[in-house]
């Protein structure tokens, strides 16, 4: 039977197109904390959206994930060394890099087995810095349907690691000296398609989908398409850890 983590080899293309990027000025605030741009590790990095938001910044990104179809749907780019390899145990030098990232990803870890790999690879002085963002808010009516109609529908079908995130990442003892981080937000402006596109993302839609043979966005379409007029605004919380080693 699928399980939410192979839903992740499911449709690997839509990640790189319909999940939402991080805030610019999250990345600005994390820069002014790294020492030297040499190196930098996009750890689990899906289809490389954080590995191309920061080529600019260093002489050399590698990315890794453990899916090899999102590697072979990810950004590519001549700084981008994109590798198969577990979070937990990768083949990187000791000591190897400045910036560590782990974007929408660290509940799926060996918590311990992989911070333990992080302070083998990271530089003294460098950063790891872990962040993610929650479920999406709209305007108080469509969000009441989004209840009914989507939450409530796939909540038994989340993994327990995916309640890590939805608690920000609560009660995890982070290594490293704590940088405080700023409140930071992703605000977008998506039409009734852009949403569908988002959710059909979701591991646990694939789930409800698999097991129920069904199309839930087919349905989440017909309940908010009348509510759903062009383009509103959407807002997710965003929340991230950033440490020194």
């Amino acid at each position: 039977m699928l399980n939410n983590v192979q839903t992740f080899g499911i449709d690997s293309d839509k990640y790189a197109k319909f999940r939402p990027k991080y805030p610019k000025d999250f990345y600005d605030f994390l820069l002014q904390h790294v020492p030297t741009k040499d190196k930098m590790w996009d750890c689990a990095c899906g289809n490389g959206q954080v590995a191309i938001d920061m080529v600019d910044h260093f002489n050399q990104i590698y990315a890794t994930d453990i899916n090899r179809n999102q590697l072979d749907n990810a950004f590519k780019h001549p700084k981008i060394n994109y590798s198969l390899q577990k979070a937990e145990k990768t083949d990187f030098p000791n000591h190897f890099f400045d910036l560590i990232c782990v974007a929408q990803a660290l509940h799926w870890f060996d918590m311990e087995a992989f911070f333990n790999e992080t302070d083998r690879v990271l530089k003294k002085g460098g950063i790891l810095a872990v962040f993610a963002y929650g479920f999406f808010h709209t305007n108080s009516e469509t969000d009441n349907l989004l209840e009914k109609n989507l939450y409530l529908k796939i909540k038994d079908y989340w993994s327990d690691r995916n309640q890590l995130v939805i608690n920000k990442f609560a009660g995890i003892s982070f290594p490293f000296n704590e940088i405080k981080s700023p409140l930071f937000e992703i605000n977008l402006a998506w039409n009734l398609s852009d949403m569908i596109s988002y959710i059909k993302t979701w591991s646990a839609v694939k789930l409800y989908n698999s097991q129920n043979k069904v199309k839930l966005e087919h349905q989440l379409y017909q309940a908010l398409k009348n509510d759903w007029k062009g383009t509103i605004q959407v807002k997710m919380d965003f929340f991230s850890f950033v440490r020194k080693k």
